[in-house]
């Protein structure tokens, strides 16, 4: 029987934080076993339990019951992200005497690092259906825009219409163009717009809600 290799705390940290940031929620034990590429269940929680000892992670019960304590890495680089309201709401309030809070993101996430970006919490299931690298975007999830006037048919964007913030699916017809919903609720409609309406920038990626990831820093 081969010998089960040896990682290093920093080997196993890494892989949690790697899961985290791609999938928005901690790995379960088996998922964390094919993540490290060890054999079996029983090596995985002999390793949590050394970096629960440790202080690098906090666990409670559930298949996804951990979080983060510390960075696998000093020379992780973050910007901090501004929380500017909910959509669908009120017009966007970007000075930062409006803003909620912020969020702290690995750079690699708000790129380019020239372009400025806000987050808005999801209120409502207009966009239920939508997938943006394989997250759903539901009621309470964070999503993260990049600000810009201008968006690509097929970007999910934020527009501003009849004065109220909304997440929808961009598509264009000849002289008009549609905001489309992508939800389970027949309620939620299209928008059929001219080219004066304002998009106020693309959504870029989702942070579920739950998300032991990152934190609201001034809520």
């Amino acid at each position: 029987m081969p010998k089960e290799k040896l990682l290093t705390r920093q080997q196993v940290l890494q892989a949690i934080q790697d899961w985290l940031v791609e999938h928005g929620v901690s790995p379960s034990i088996e998922e964390l076993r094919d993540a490290l590429g060890v054999g079996s269940n029983r090596t995985v929680l002999r390793y949590l339990s050394w970096l629960e000892e440790e202080g690098d992670i906090e666990r409670w019960a559930g298949a996804r019951g951990m979080r983060l304590r510390r960075s696998p890495g000093q020379g992780l680089q973050t910007r901090a992200i501004p929380l500017v309201g909910e959509a669908p709401a009120g017009p966007l309030m970007l000075a930062e005497e409006n803003q909620e809070g912020s969020v702290r993101v690995p750079v690699s996430f708000a790129s380019p690092a020239t372009a400025n970006f806000f987050f808005l919490r999801v209120r409502g299931d207009s966009m239920n259906l939508a997938q943006l690298e394989d997250n759903s975007i539901e009621s309470g999830d964070l999503v993260l825009v990049r600000q810009q006037p201008t968006a690509e048919p097929g970007n999910i964007v934020v527009a501003l219409v009849d004065g109220q913030a909304t997440i929808k699916r961009l598509t264009r017809g000849p002289g008009y163009v549609v905001l489309k919903p992508e939800s389970s609720n027949s309620k939620n409609q299209p928008i059929l717009v001219d080219h004066d309406f304002r998009i106020q920038g693309v959504v870029t990626r989702v942070i579920k809600k739950g998300s032991e990831i990152f934190s609201v820093e001034g809520e």
